[in-house]
């Protein structure tokens, strides 16, 4: 097996206690999406407007409209199709319901937690080359928290459906930067492996799951068992369309953790660019809510930069370069979230408008009102220089 040099040192670790999961996890480091980047070959010669309308009518038009759509597109969008066998409908309407229900703590978690574990690892090395810093993790962070919130939706990740639409362009982002990173003597490829590899989709996948889940208990949230595993299982389904090999693809709660944990002991150790992608998430938070006075945006960025801190743990905060403070924020948190939840059975009237705030609170997270549905992709390595997208 070809290792990429930054690996080596983390995946004998991790062969220590998982040399199955690790061998597997360090041998996709070197594996793009094969479907997807045919896509991208395919799509090279066309203008952004262009490749708006060939992907809009692949994914949004009827068969008979596809004429001129290139094969490789084609054969992306029918894989996509595809749903497997063990998708069950009646688990995503419960991690639907479960999800509405504490959307707002899971969002806290995705945004103090799971996002800022995946950017500790390699995953920012190629959104700190692109320049993707704070207005643009303004940006990333509301695409991932409409991708998310439309993956929950009812319906949403049926073929043709809004989350499932979004997650192929998602997919594709990935690839057209995973192509201008290939070309650029920025990417190391002996020493890094693949930009935005199978490995670290997979990664991602993982950490927006199980990882999550994990995150939200401690805010919190009342996801029953079953609605963890639920949930899970939607995530399993969305890692399909990411493009995340089925061989190595978690299964439940406890394989999605266990991934992480040894995708992460593969890792190399943090650098400057995991503390450079995570500091602008945690700072970018602020203005996603729509706090935008610099004084109530330090403040706000030095609450979530502590819960971030007691979600992740101090090692790797201190690796991140986060502050340390004496006052615990979680405790607190997951006090309040409880008590909301007591107050809500007691009082119904309370329990709707605050169903009614939570929901007004999720639309506007994900920026549905701001959102103008492109299937542009990216023109330059570097963001500044890129067309819109």
């Amino acid at each position: 097996m070809n290792i990429p040099s930054a690996y080596a040192a983390g995946y004998e670790a991790a062969r220590a206690r998982d040399p199955q999961l690790a061998e597997a996890y360090v041998r996709h480091t070197t594996v793009g999406d094969p479907l997807a980047d045919a896509v991208i070959r395919d799509l090279g010669s066309l203008s952004p407007e262009e490749i708006h309308d060939t992907l809009a009518k692949a994914l949004e038009g009827p068969e008979a409209s596809r004429h001129g759509i290139p094969n490789s597109l084609l054969a992306f969008v029918q894989e996509a199709r595809r749903i497997p066998a063990w998708f069950d409908r009646r688990r995503a309407r419960v991690a639907s319901q479960a999800f509405l229900r504490n959307s707002d703590i899971v969002l806290a978690a995705l945004v103090g937690g799971s996002i800022v574990e995946g950017f500790s690892t390699l995953i920012s090395k190629s959104f700190r080359i692109r320049g993707r810093l704070v207005v643009a993790a303004i940006r990333r962070l509301k695409h991932n928290g409409m991708q998310l919130v439309e993956q929950y939706l009812p319906g949403g990740m049926e073929p043709g459906g809004d989350g499932w639409r979004l997650t192929l362009r998602a997919r594709l982002v990935d690839a057209q930067s995973r192509h201008l990173l290939n070309g650029s003597d920025e990417w190391d490829q002996e020493r890094y492996g693949k930009p935005l590899s199978a490995a670290h989709v997979l990664l991602a996948g993982s950490a927006f799951s199980g990882r999550l889940m994990r995150h939200v208990a401690a805010l919190g949230g009342d996801f029953t068992r079953d609605e963890r595993e639920a949930f899970v299982h939607v995530w399993r389904y969305a890692g399909i369309l990411f493009g995340i090999p089925g061989e190595i693809l978690f299964s439940d709660e406890a394989s999605a953790v266990r991934t992480f944990e040894i995708g992460r002991m593969c890792e190399p150790p943090t650098d400057h660019d995991g503390i450079i992608m995570a500091n602008s998430v945690v700072n970018s938070a602020p203005i996603i809510v729509g706090i935008k006075a610099p004084p109530e945006r330090r403040k706000m960025a030095r609450t979530v930069t502590q819960v971030s801190r007691e979600l992740i743990g101090d090692e790797l905060a201190d690796s991140l370069r986060f502050p340390r403070r004496k006052r615990k924020v979680v405790p607190w948190l997951r006090f309040r979230h409880r008590a909301r939840r007591m107050v809500g059975r007691m009082l119904p009237r309370v329990a709707a408008k605050q169903n009614q705030d939570r929901f007004e609170a999720l639309m506007e997270f994900a920026s549905f009102d701001e959102f103008e549905h492109s299937y542009k992709l990216p023109t330059a390595l570097h963001d500044e220089r890129s067309s819109d997208w």
